[in-house]
């Protein structure tokens, strides 16, 4: 069975971490300095402007508190990660639940009734950040690290950025692992604060959300790996488009997607997965209206029903694509 997804690591993330077992460094030390600063330089913001936490939603979390939103609205799309949600919940912030584009994940900010919002880039694609008077915006970059608009690198364009590393993520850090970037280096010495409190005895609340030097350490290779990881998935993604494959699209000379979901609008969906499975192809629908953060919205419930995912990962073979192709053509012939 061809997975749907799975992490893409090798002998080099094997030798990074090992090299760390050896040295007996595991924690807070030079490998997560180190990433931290990568991940600035490959966004373009200076060094320091970045600090690893222990997990995406972490990353959420510690953003919302640094940003002081307790109590605060916070708009976020039905159509996102419980994460968003569970973050705001553990933060004591107030979940404003949103629509999407008809027929894309972009979240709709028609409506203004929240403090900050949580702007998630779901499926690698890029978008323009809403003009929000007097609001603080969360970049979710968990899906599309490495994307851009004409503006910037994401991540960057907003108040904090946040990325996540898990498994099968667009890089990993070992399974696990997290990140906040921000122009504003005084949010990033906060959230620094937030995490390090050992030996500080004050009132303030403070929690352990830290990386370890493994995690950093792979994550490291895998960022000097990201630019190769990219064109991979484009790779993929170009077979999908020659054979006319029914893929959604963000048509925009000033955005740069990263392909990490190749998306299918069919009617069609539970019969192409069964269908696909026969001949050894996992594909899923990538959302279902059980996962919906709030079933009140129109265009979230019906982008649900149409929806079905390839497999699109860098050890994905040219040739395991073009076979995933040419049976999804037959599939949707029949």
């Amino acid at each position: 069975m061809i997975p749907h997804n799975q992490p893409s690591l090798g002998e080099q993330e094997a030798r990074a971490a090992a090299a760390i077992v050896s040295s007996n460094k595991l924690v807070q030390g030079s490998q997560t300095r180190d990433f931290e600063d990568e991940m600035c330089q490959y966004l373009g913001l200076p060094p320091g402007h970045a600090v690893c936490v222990s997990s995406g939603t972490s990353a959420l979390y510690v953003a919302l508190n640094v940003l002081a939103l307790q109590n605060k609205k916070v708009g976020l799309p039905s159509y996102s990660c419980t994460s968003l949600k569970h973050a705001c919940t553990l933060n004591n912030s107030k979940p404003v639940f949103l629509d999407i584009k008809a027929n894309t994940p972009i979240v709709e900010t028609n409506y203004n009734s929240f403090d900050a919002l949580i702007y998630p880039y779901l499926y690698g694609f890029a978008s323009h950040l809403p003009k929000l008077v007097d609001k603080l915006i969360i970049e979710d970059v968990a899906q599309a690290l490495g994307a851009r608009t004409n503006n910037g690198m994401l991540g960057t364009l907003g108040d904090i950025g946040v990325l996540s590393f898990y498994a099968t993520k667009m890089i990993s850090s070992g399974g696990q692992g997290g990140m906040l970037v921000s122009k504003d280096k005084t949010l990033i010495e906060q959230a620094k604060q937030y995490l390090n409190f050992d030996q500080v005895i004050d009132q303030e609340q403070r929690f352990n959300f830290h990386i370890t030097e493994i995690q950093a350490a792979i994550g490291r290779v895998q960022l000097r790996k990201l630019p190769e990881f990219i064109e991979k998935r484009n790779a993929i993604w170009q077979i999908y488009q020659d054979h006319q494959l029914p893929l959604m699209d963000i048509d925009d000379e000033n955005l740069k997607h990263v392909r990490y979901r190749a998306i299918v609008m069919t009617s069609n969906v539970n019969r192409l997965i069964n269908y696909l499975a026969e001949y050894g192809i996992r594909a899923i629908n990538p959302f279902t209206t059980s996962e919906l953060l709030s079933a009140e919205n129109i265009n979230a419930s019906q982008l649900c029903r149409q929806t079905l995912s390839l497999p699109i990962y860098p050890n994905l073979s040219l040739a395991q694509a073009k076979y995933i192709a040419r049976t999804l053509q037959q599939g949707i012939k029949i």
